[in-house]
């Protein structure tokens, strides 16, 4: 078993913590360190009173000395890029992939219980939409286990983090890896969606025909149908979705694979890192 690693706010760390604290601010020393390159670290965050940002941070080594600015860069950005991803993993993450898929389990049973007795009536176009919404939705019931094995998986690297309370850079590298591959299948699930809104439409005003004329059981079924694609088809809903892909996407187009989501998501991460935390380390 891993000894438990303990952060401590010694006279030496607290005196360089005063040291680099500026007028009306308040300093927080992180409660876990970090191991890089056989070093261990502290990590300091500046807050500024009354506001929620950070405006600085300071590493130090456990002894309480502090290094220099280019031995401190990649530590910093190992604490804050670990941290990011754990935060938005055991918050974000945990609410997203516990999303209810059943209408999506529904709308894909009716449609292929209903397909046998309607394909007649239906033109190419609006069999074929049916065969990409069953599609959808089937990718949406299987994400499910997907999501949750990815969970699970990072849930197991972020508690072995916290039972040892020191990160590292396989640390990092396992929640980030985690966190994208979870944001991958949202992605995915979500852009298919938008794809797919004026096939929801038409398939809509198919079923909702009433020149469709069906037996009592599939006429039931179609009833149900057509009152889920009806709350599918809500501009609100629409135009959620529609931004939270807008949102995923961090060049602003579509990514083509998950590769080119990893790297567009890591070259925006290497800005923020950049603008937000490197100019503001205090280390010299």
């Amino acid at each position: 078993m891993v000894e438990r690693m303990v952060v401590r706010e010694t006279a030496q760390v607290r005196e360089q913590i005063n040291k680099y604290k500026r007028f009306l601010e308040k300093p927080d020393l992180f409660n876990h360190a970090a191991i890089f390159e056989d070093q261990v670290y502290y990590n300091v965050q500046y807050w500024r009173w009354g506001k929620n940002e950070a405006s600085g941070y300071l590493i130090l080594r456990s002894d309480g000395s502090v290094p220099p600015r280019a031995e401190a860069a990649p530590v910093v950005r190992l604490f804050m890029s670990h941290n990011n991803a754990a935060i938005n993993f055991t918050q974000d993450f945990a609410v997203d992939k516990e999303k209810p898929v059943w209408m999506y389990q529904q709308k894909r049973d009716y449609l292929r219980a209903l397909l046998p007795v309607c394909e007649h009536a239906m033109d190419a176009q609006t069999r074929q939409d049916a065969d990409d919404v069953i599609e959808m939705c089937d990718t949406m019931v299987k994400s499910v286990d997907e999501l949750q094995a990815i969970y699970e998986r990072g849930m197991r690297c972020h508690n072995d983090m916290l039972a040892r309370n020191y990160t590292t850079a396989d640390d990092e590298k396992n929640m980030r890896d985690a966190l994208l591959e979870s944001d991958y299948i949202l992605y995915r699930r979500l852009r298919r969606q938008v794809e797919l809104q004026d096939a929801v439409d038409r398939l809509y005003d198919f079923f909702a025909s009433s020149r469709l004329e069906l037996a009592r059981e599939p006429g039931e079924m179609a009833k149900k149908l057509v009152a889920l694609l009806r709350d599918y088809k809500r501009a609100e809903i629409r135009r959620i979705m529609k931004q939270s892909v807008r949102d995923m996407e961090v060049r602003g187009v579509p990514y083509r694979d998950f590769e080119d989501m990893r790297q567009a998501v890591s070259k925006k991460n290497e800005q923020i890192f950049r603008d937000d935390i490197i100019s503001i380390l205090r280390n010299p």
